[in-house]
């Protein structure tokens, strides 16, 4: 009895662990990742969804990024945030401030700017369910178990397109993302990826540098 419980233990790890970098799952994510690789800039539209129910937190912002490879410029709410891929602006106008910081991909939140390369490091990822219509869901755990979340659930489309990301927190939040808008656009010019506080419509901002 007891070596049939330890061999039922061992299937079950061994299962666990195959799923946790599930090569099914792989090849869906390297499909998707392909997909928008093949897009040298691209603009997406997309709604962000903030959910606690425990802390009786509900809302829905929207949002747009324009991407060029690792770059990308971001417009939510009353901010605009700028990654050249050195540096990252974080502009408010109604404060008339601006932050920036020096550039970390290890420290870089997860964006519809970002999800579609994420897993490539630092994650395990399992195929959870196939949907009637195609779509595919999948979840990516973090190795790095000191990150503010816990696991990042996507749903991809049988043509490869991300439909919604999901991010679970483990304060209890849930940031759930859905693409409302894709479209690929001329490639951009690198300073429009960077805050420019010489402009005019710039003056009078406070520059405050954490590059140091």
């Amino acid at each position: 009895m007891k070596k049939l419980m330890i061999l039922t233990g061992l299937m079950t790890w061994a299962l666990f662990s195959t799923a946790q970098y599930d090569p099914e799952a792989k090849a869906v994510l390297d499909a998707m990742s392909a997909k928008y690789k093949k897009v040298p800039a691209f603009s997406a539209e997309f709604t962000q969804k903030i959910e606690n129910p425990n802390a009786g937190v509900e809302e829905e912002l929207k949002g747009k990024i324009t991407v060029k490879g690792s770059k990308y410029r971001l417009n939510i709410i009353d901010s605009e945030v700028y990654n050249n891929g050195k540096e990252v602006w974080v502009y408010t106008p109604e404060a008339k401030e601006v932050t920036v910081s020096k550039y970390d991909p290890t420290e870089e939140e997860i964006t519809p700017g970002n999800v579609y390369d994420v897993y490539k490091k630092g994650f395990k990822y399992a195929l959870i369910s196939k949907m009637p219509n195609g779509d595919r869901v999948i979840e990516l755990n973090p190795e790095n178990r000191n990150k503010t979340y816990h696991k990042i659930r996507l749903i991809i489309d049988s043509q490869n397109a991300l439909k919604t990301f999901t991010v679970f927190e483990k304060s209890g939040s849930q940031y759930i993302y859905s693409v409302n808008g894709f479209t690929s656009i001329a490639v951009p010019a690198d300073s429009f990826f960077t805050f420019d506080p010489a402009l005019p419509k710039h003056k009078g901002v406070e520059v405050i540098d954490f590059r140091e």
